[in-house]
């Protein structure tokens, strides 16, 4: 600890050989990562009267929160609790641990939160069991599913299959805390349509009738002797001597 307060920028679990900086006299290995003030580049990017920024490696990311650790509240806290509540005397003051978000009531630990109705005040996130349920709830169920000991676990199985069987609670039920109980169907994908395109259709001519064949012969005979007819006089008539067309 004391090579450590004296070189803070050495990494001493690194293998690797010191260097002297010649400009600064500073000692260091290469994967000690620097956080030294660098120039801005694009000062229009940072807020004003702001020269220099630090450099880090993962961009200067904030930590991921910690959860909070909730506990249930003690004997003597509940009981404070119910005298302030039901039997209040006349002075006493409100119980210090009530107004603490992480120390959870006996009757809502462990317990899901009511599904949102707008006709149930119960339901608000106001209310003082609702907005505990939801604090408490997530935290509990995924220590209990990840950490928790047989005891806890058969203890959360069975209250969540009593929720199950409820009809009208099953709905509020996750993904999670199904699977948890074996009761998660994975809901089946619908197979793809595939349209179907017909084939084209040949239909084979029908037989004509033989008396439309032969009326219809009979009117291309006429219509070529009274074209030869009329072809005959235009050059032989009256017309075709004098030259008229």
């Amino acid at each position: 600890m004391k090579q450590l307060s004296l070189f803070p920028e050495l990494d001493l679990s690194s293998d690797e050989p010191l260097q002297v900086n010649p400009t600064t006299n500073e000692i260091f290995n290469k994967f000690v990562e620097k956080k030294k003030e660098s120039p801005v580049r694009k000062p229009n990017a940072v807020p004003p009267k702001t020269p220099t920024i630090q450099k880090y490696k993962n961009g200067g990311a904030a930590a991921p929160k910690p959860k909070p650790k909730i506990r249930a509240e003690h004997m003597d806290e509940r009981l404070q609790r119910m005298i302030y509540t039901y039997d209040s005397p006349a002075g006493m003051k409100k119980p210090a641990h009530m107004d603490n978000p992480n120390i959870i009531d006996y009757e809502n630990l462990g317990k899901k939160p009511k599904p949102f109705n707008n006709n149930d005040p119960s339901t608000y996130p106001s209310d003082r069991d609702q907005q505990q349920k939801i604090n408490s709830w997530d935290i509990i169920l995924d220590t209990t599913i990840k950490s928790g000991t047989p005891k806890e676990k058969a203890e959360m199985r069975e209250y969540l299959r009593e929720k199950n069987k409820d009809p009208s609670q099953r709905k509020y039920l996750t993904k999670k805390e199904l699977k948890f109980i074996s009761a998660y169907n994975e809901p089946t994908k619908a197979a793809p349509i595939i349209p179907i395109t017909p084939l084209p259709r040949f239909d084979p001519p029908k037989p004509r009738d033989p008396q439309m064949i032969e009326a219809e012969r009979r009117f291309k005979q006429m219509l070529e002797e009274s074209k030869r007819e009329k072809e005959l006089n235009r050059r032989t008539g009256l017309a075709g001597l004098l030259g008229i067309e």
